[in-house]
């Protein structure tokens, strides 16, 4: 087959319609395509009849509430399937070269704590090289609201109690859900309990 044919394919637009084509083909629904690919159903229907347009073959046709596949339409879903499989192998070869994204770690203290949550923060980035953290300082008020909201993900406060030994004045709290939150927040209760924090 001559490229020049395949000229057709380089046209602004025409992958995102075989991805819209796609969906609806395989979920035999314009409705359900929409919804899977948060469009407006308008705007599938305007793909498809692009896509159409752009090969010169019609590919669906109505029937009923549904659509089904014309002989073309068939053929083209296919041929999707084998680009959605291409572009898969594609990813996952290029994933050799890409730079994983470091995770964050998130620290509230009050004012107080500064010195200390400051000294916990570089003792635990010291044992997990490669997570970035950073330090937030606000009031209780403050943190208390951000902790009800999960803004952070993990909190140091001071507890106001002068019966407790200086070590054990210190309450740490984590947002659910997160691996690093929780591991972080073990990390500190331990060494809040050591002689020396860090």
């Amino acid at each position: 087959m001559s490229r020049r044919r395949l000229r057709r394919y380089f046209r602004h637009g025409l992958l995102p319609q075989l991805f819209v084509f796609e969906a609806v083909a395989r979920l035999g629904s314009i409705t359900r395509a929409a919804e899977e690919l948060h469009l407006a159903q308008p705007t599938v229907s305007i793909q498809l009849k692009k896509l159409a347009e752009t090969l010169g073959v019609p590919l669906l046709e109505p029937c009923g509430r549904r659509v089904q596949l014309t002989a073309a339409g068939h053929a083209l879903r296919e041929s999707c399937e084998d680009l959605m499989q291409s572009l898969m192998r594609a990813e996952e070869r290029l994933d050799a070269w890409r730079t994983p994204k470091p995770e964050r770690l998130l620290l509230a203290a009050e004012p107080g704590a500064r010195q200390v949550a400051a000294r916990l923060l570089a003792a635990f980035c010291a044992r997990h090289p490669g997570i970035e953290a950073s330090l937030h300082i606000a009031e209780r008020a403050e943190l208390a609201s951000r902790f009800a909201c999960g803004a952070d993900d993990v909190y140091l406060f001071h507890l106001e109690m002068e019966e407790l030994p200086p070590e054990r004045r210190w309450s740490v709290a984590h947002t659910k859900g997160r691996e690093l939150a929780q591991s972080a927040a073990q990390f500190l209760r331990v060494a809040l309990l050591a002689e020396s924090p860090v």
